[in-house]
């Protein structure tokens, strides 16, 4: 034999002895199982005797071990075959099987009703909400309310007053007006001095169908039909514009005029003082004459001048 045939019966031998081994491994060095011992008994030849010292054995004596017969056999009697009646099936059904489905339905109903309890809730609190806006609301509007009824009030009393104020001021310088008018038509005047005018001595100079109050010492005292201006340092341009008179009323109406450099009237209002009516109609129609008035213009003058025309009311 050759070294390479050495070779492999040295691989092939080692290669059989590990498969015997892993075969016994696994298959071979099982443990066997004890089997259960059983109850040691005493050493003896009949199943009778009394004592408790063990007897030798010539001395034991020979009784023949009593063989029990077998019992006679026992003829088995058939058994009758009863016929059972037929019993309706009944199908059991177990009642946790459903309990999933009644646990969920009453999980889903609890569910439910905690929805609805909590959107009554809601609602509730929402109609309380509303209910608080509008008593608000409806405080708010009385509050306004009653502030614009006590500033209503308040105005109404002011304007009340003011309008109380305004007939005592009328009246008063109605009175005025009327004890000056009735004084210089009887020669009296209202002043405390003795002397009026312009020429020197003593007198009153004037007319007496004039105004007391016009400047001019001269003429008729009526001016243009009964008309007069003053208007200091200023002369009229042509004749004084006359009044519409249409009615059957007479009275003295005196009008406040504002003129300017050019001579223009600007502003034309009625003034009580030296008037003795208060007649509407005559005081507007004396305004529209008043405003056609012109005067001589004077650019080194004031601004505007202030002065009065007076117009007689009198009947043909």
């Amino acid at each position: 034999m050759g070294e390479k045939d050495k070779k492999y019966g040295v691989i092939g031998t080692t290669i059989f002895h590990i498969a015997v081994l892993l075969l016994l491994i696994f298959f071979g060095l099982t443990t066997l199982p004890q089997e259960e011992e059983g109850i040691l008994v005493n050493f003896g030849d009949t199943v009778l005797g009394q004592g408790e010292v063990e007897p030798k054995p010539s001395q034991a004596p020979a009784v023949e071990q009593q063989k029990t017969p077998p019992p006679p056999p026992v003829e088995k009697t058939p058994e009758p075959v009863v016929t059972k009646p037929e019993v309706e099936e009944v199908v059991v059904t177990q009642d946790n099987e459903e309990a999933p489905e009644i646990s969920a339905a009453e999980k889903k109903k609890k569910k439910e009703e905690q929805e609805r309890l909590e959107k009554e809730r809601k609602e509730r609190e929402e109609q309380e909400r509303i209910e608080r806006e509008k008593e608000e609301e409806r405080k708010r509007i009385e509050a306004e309310k009653e502030a614009k009824r006590q500033k209503e009030l308040a105005e109404k009393r002011a304007r009340e007053e003011a309008e109380r104020k305004k007939r005592e001021e009328q009246e008063r310088q109605a009175a005025e007006a009327r004890n000056r008018v009735t004084g210089a038509f009887s020669g009296k005047g209202t002043g405390d001095t003795s002397s009026e005018g312009e020429t020197g001595g003593s007198g009153n100079q004037g007319y007496v169908t004039g105004d007391p109050n016009s400047r001019n010492r001269s003429g008729s005292g009526l001016g243009n039909s009964g008309n007069g201006f003053d208007l200091k340092g200023r002369s009229l341009v042509g004749s004084l514009p006359k009044p519409q008179h249409n009615s059957n009323k007479e009275g003295i109406v005196v009008i406040k005029i504002v003129v300017d450099r050019n001579g223009n009237v600007t502003s034309a209002e009625f003034q009580m003082k030296g008037s003795n009516t208060q007649d509407r109609e005559l005081i507007d129609n004396a305004k529209a004459a008043a405003r056609r008035a012109k005067f001589n213009a004077d650019k080194a003058a004031n601004a505007y001048a202030q002065g009065t025309i007076t117009y007689h009311f009198q009947l043909d």
